[in-house]
């Protein structure tokens, strides 16, 4: 495949996936239609047909691409530690905010919420790698891992939800403060060592 190809896969996977979002808007996913996808994209079916199966193989795409953009953020938060790892976090609010239409509806209007647990899955899994290679256990640890992912995935969720109107360096400041504080709390995670 050439590189004007691959534009114009890009170009043309991008028109069907904003089509999407902005469908999704208006009814829920399995009201909509790849007839009705393709009109508000202006691309004919048999186009549709060539990259996808039906609407929910859209859907699992950009479910997937965001996921994806999150798990590089979160995975760098963990290469840098807890107490090192809020500039990452301040990232991918970061991203939220630029994609807010994305993660709203991702976290909304999503029928299975595969999306939310997926990335409440990955805050878990990012805590338990940290905790693991600094060599801190709790037997309490998955409990609270599962408690403080929810927590920080519904500040996200509210903060997507309203107008706003606090920055990024905010949610991230009061993401990691409650998080932190919950660990030390718990001893599992030593009070201003660096791990």
């Amino acid at each position: 495949m050439n590189k004007k190809d691959n534009q114009r896969t890009r170009l043309t996977k991008m028109l069907l996936k904003n089509s999407l979002i902005k469908l999704l808007y208006k009814k829920p996913i399995y009201q909509i239609s790849v007839s009705e996808l393709c009109s508000t994209a202006e691309l004919n079916r048999s186009t549709f047909y060539k990259y996808y199966g039906n609407v929910q193989d859209l859907m699992k795409e950009i479910e997937d691409e965001t996921l994806c953009r999150s798990l590089k953020c979160m995975q760098q938060m963990g290469a840098a530690g807890a107490y090192n790892s809020e500039q990452f976090l301040y990232r991918l609010l970061l991203d939220i905010q630029e994609n807010k239409e994305v993660y709203w509806l991702l976290t909304n209007s999503s029928n299975d919420h595969n999306f939310t647990k997926k990335a409440v899955k990955s805050i878990v899994d990012l805590f338990k790698e940290l905790m693991n290679a600094a060599g801190l256990e709790s037997e309490m640890s998955d409990y609270v891992f599962s408690y403080i992912a929810s927590g920080c995935f519904s500040i996200i969720r509210n903060w997507i939800c309203g107008p706003m109107t606090e920055t990024p360096a905010e949610i991230s400041k009061l993401i990691y403060s409650i998080s932190v504080s919950v660990l030390e709390h718990m001893d599992i995670l030593p009070e201003k060592k660096q791990i």
